[in-house]
């Protein structure tokens, strides 16, 4: 008899998906095996994004899944991640969720992994473990991901807004439009706060004499620069 492993996983794009191939091998380089097929995987675009086999050989085995169309043409393999872990993505994803479950899976995790990799230059987003991440990583990246969500759904769609809610924020429209935009800018800053990505500049002018008078140059009546006032950038210039 099977150990049960519970396998989390990103859900196709595909229209037509019939049937999940789960695999799975000793080592993450070993040969894989073909454990089970599974045919019950809903319907485009509401696809399954995880699974529990019962028919592991052991928990801390490595697994891979690939997809397949009615037409049986089979999806690249996944990456192969060992049992008992769960990826980051996938974290993000539940979260996001969590926090608004009127949002497509598919489009939320198309945003996580776009944020994940991101904030992980030069990793596959898509088999970073959750322990990778800190809890204020992961609260900055799915806000980040949940405001990308709702700008490519929400706004996106076009048309008014009745009924909005981003997180813990809701706004509904009443006498007055709601504005979605603004709760999406403070998610996005909450974000930014978290991971550090946020940035501002403030730029000032240099402490220069226009005239010339200070550095012998000018040939005018005697000129010298006053003061400046950098808050404006304003210049103040006495004449003698």
């Amino acid at each position: 008899m099977g150990v049960p492993v519970r396998l989390d996983f990103t859900p196709p794009t595909l229209p037509e998906v019939a049937s999940l191939h789960i695999e799975e091998a000793s080592d993450q380089q070993g040969t894989f095996s073909e454990i089970e097929v599974v045919t019950e995987v809903g319907s485009y675009p509401n696809y399954i994004s995880y699974y529990t086999t019962q028919n592991a050989t052991a928990v801390d085995y490595w697994f891979r899944i690939r997809w397949k169309t009615s037409e049986g043409v089979f999806t690249d393999y996944s990456p192969a991640i060992q049992g008992g872990t769960k990826l980051l993505v996938q974290e993000i994803v539940d979260r996001v969720i969590l926090r608004n479950p009127a949002l497509n899976e598919v489009i939320v995790t198309q945003e996580a992994v776009a944020v994940v990799s991101e904030n992980f230059p030069g990793e596959d987003p898509l088999t970073i473990p959750v322990e990778n991440a800190t809890y204020v990583q992961i609260r900055g990246m799915t806000n980040m991901t949940l405001a990308r969500s709702l700008i490519a759904t929400t706004l996106a769609s076009g048309g008014s807004v009745s009924k909005f809610t981003a997180g813990l924020v809701s706004l509904q429209a009443g006498t007055t439009a709601a504005d979605p935009t603004k709760a999406i800018d403070a998610l996005i800053k909450s974000a930014n706060d978290d991971l550090g990505t946020g940035a501002s500049y403030v730029l000032l002018m240099s402490t220069v004499d226009p005239t010339g008078a200070s550095y012998g140059y000018c040939c005018g009546p005697g000129g010298s620069l006053h003061g400046v006032d950098l808050t404006r950038t304003v210049a103040m210039v006495d004449y003698a």
